[in-house]
């Protein structure tokens, strides 16, 4: 069971997902980007869904931010937002993430998308 960990501040997309992914995983959310490096740390963390429209700090800037700071552990970050997909398809290269997924309501497809980054990580 792998263990993901949503950052996102809005309540219903945190609640959703944790209902979606959490049959298949353990899943943590928080709210905002000031406890992120916190949980990283504390937790073994297989993959981060990041959304891109957070205030304060943008998920992209997020990213980047953790990938230079959290050197000790690997991290694997999905950018995670409503945003044109091409533009988080351009986000997600430019920082250097794993990958992006465009937010969605099909249950289905969030569970298709998070298995494949899963194994991409196992290779």
């Amino acid at each position: 069971m792998a263990t993901l960990l949503v950052i996102d501040d809005t309540e219903d997309v945190r609640t959703l997902a944790s209902q979606v992914l959490g049959e298949e995983h353990k899943v943590l959310t928080i709210d905002s980007w000031v406890h992120a490096s916190k949980y990283i740390l504390q937790y073994d963390i297989d993959l981060i869904l990041l959304d891109v429209n957070m205030p304060g700090l943008s998920g992209d800037r997020l990213a980047e931010a953790l990938m230079k700071t959290v050197k000790s552990k690997r991290l694997n970050i999905v950018l995670f937002s409503t945003i044109d997909e091409n533009e988080l398809r351009k986000k997600a290269k430019a920082v250097g993430a794993l990958g992006y997924i465009p937010k969605t309501f099909d249950r289905n497809v969030l569970r298709a998308r998070v298995r494949r980054f899963l194994k991409k990580i196992e290779k």
